[in-house]
């Protein structure tokens, strides 16, 4: 009975998976031919970073500079790139009622960029501390269009549908690995993240692989743990802020073992620490910004500045420390809408929306997801008590390390003494919504996992038509 019932789960695994890359493969592809270059968030940044691995540019180089506008000596950090491939990358689109629009001779223009073999360096604060790992897919792509003679428009796509590949590995290896939570898998897996998979942001690949770690931990297993382990590595590398979230990787608390799992947690948080520590101490430069004055929580002078200040926001929020507590707490109470719409879809660069019934149709569906993880079987459930314990300290993490990525982001993105926190995106929540079923505690296992995936798997097929005609409609109707 027990085999059968493994040949089941197995079985729905395999269909679950299918339909993942059935709903998931065009979107992706369509996203990647008709999302013009530089539309996705930070892409123009992401595509140096992943170009600069084909040079063996393994880190970036800080060094000073000038500002452009000010005539300011400034510190700037980046990699060279050939002008052509970044000239391609930012795109020509024309302003027509307020949206860039692409015209036939903007795109002409773009597709027919060539390569300077000019190498000139680009300055590149915001991806200059991310870990190169997860640019390796787009870095191949971007290898074989140079390998075909392609041009840089080319070696763009190529590179876009290399990252489409990369997510879609991970996120069909997810579902078939996952021992439960595989509804809530795919519904991280099918919305935004989606979109960003079929870019050059390398967000929708970490949000991927963070589902496929997540995955192989359900399986309670010390191999699954390690594999687990491995891939979660390479989102912290990328990402130190979501550090907390390791020590998940101890849990269950009241089981044999804990201390060893606990050590080794201990022990694969080490290289991120070190990274960041190389981060802080080599990298890590002040943003520029247009210039401002200082915000309402600002004692000092009043002056012009046009950079962030970590030191100075730090201060801030030492003379008045319940300030860690209530400038994340206003800031959700200002964003907080926005910021779940975003986690479901605003495509683009934050331009092109959905209707709002389609946002609660999407919330709708992780809402069943994670009702119906509740009543799925599992291989090994917990005592009722040991799963409350565990559910409660995982939420604990999460909030943990929602708290603590807002507070990074008042420290580096954020101008010198407001009183809310700036920089924030709806997308930098969802690497914590994978980790989810491990606070969900099992009351039965009479309900197939294909049942609470059934909403997520309709509105995926739906996407199939809907996110494509919002790109195309946004971009090129005129």
């Amino acid at each position: 009975m027990r085999r059968r019932g493994a040949a089941w789960r197995a079985g729905e695994a395999g269909i679950l998976s299918f339909l993942f890359l059935a709903c998931a493969l065009p979107v992706l592809v369509l996203t990647a031919l008709l999302t013009p270059p530089g539309q996705s968030p930070d892409e123009p940044a992401h595509l140096i970073r992943a170009n600069a691995l084909l040079h063996g540019a393994f880190m970036p180089v800080r060094k000073p500079g000038t500002d452009p506008d000010t005539g300011k000596p400034i510190q700037q950090v980046g990699v060279k790139i050939d002008s052509g491939l970044l000239t391609a990358d930012f795109g020509k689109a024309t302003q027509i009622d307020g949206r860039p629009v692409v015209t036939t001779a903007d795109a002409r223009e773009t597709r027919l960029t060539q390569w300077t073999h000019q190498r000139i360096f680009a300055s590149i604060p915001n991806t200059a501390t991310y870990f190169p790992l997860a640019y390796l897919p787009a870095s191949i792509g971007l290898g074989v269009g140079r390998l075909l003679g392609a041009s840089p428009f080319v070696c763009i796509i190529l590179a876009r549908l290399a990252n489409a590949a990369a997510y879609l590995a991970a996120g069909a290896a997810t579902l078939v690995l996952a021992a439960y939570g595989r509804a809530l898998f795919l519904a991280v897996l099918l919305p935004m993240s989606l979109f960003l998979g079929g870019t050059l942001n390398q967000d929708g690949l970490l949000i991927a692989l963070t589902c496929l770690a997540c995955a192989v931990l359900t399986r309670g297993t010390p191999g699954g743990r390690k594999l687990g382990f491995a891939v979660f590595l390479v989102v912290l590398l990328a990402k130190p802020p979501y550090l907390p979230l390791l020590g998940l990787f101890a849990l269950p608390l009241a089981r044999p073992g804990f201390r060893r799992r606990a050590g080794e947690v201990i022990l694969v948080s080490l290289p991120v620490l070190v990274w960041a520590a190389i981060i802080v101490l080599f990298i890590t430069v002040p943003f520029g910004k247009p210039p401002y004055h200082p915000g309402p929580l600002f004692s000092g002078a009043n002056m012009l500045m046009d950079r962030t200040n970590a030191a100075a926001n730090l201060h801030i929020l030492l003379a008045d420390k319940v300030r860690f507590l209530t400038l994340p707490l206003h800031t959700l109470a200002l964003w907080g809408g926005d910021k779940l719409k975003e986690m479901v879809g605003i495509l683009g660069l934050l331009q092109i929306t959905f209707p709002q019934w389609f946002y609660g149709l999407w919330w709708g569906a992780v809402g069943i997801a994670l009702l119906g993880g509740i009543v799925s079987p599992r291989p090994k459930p917990l005592p009722l008590p040991i799963a409350l314990l565990n559910g409660a300290v995982v939420l604990a993490v999460i909030n943990l390390t929602a708290w603590l990525i807002m507070i990074s982001f008042y420290l580096s993105w954020t101008n010198v003494g407001m009183d809310f926190i700036d920089g924030l995106q709806g997308r930098y929540a969802l690497l914590l919504v994978p980790f989810l079923p491990f606070a969900i505690p099992a009351l039965g296992g009479w309900l197939p996992e294909w049942v609470a995936a059934l909403p997520v798997l309709l509105l995926g097929g739906f996407d199939i038509g809907y996110v494509p005609l919002k790109i195309l409609s946004f971009y090129y109707f005129h």
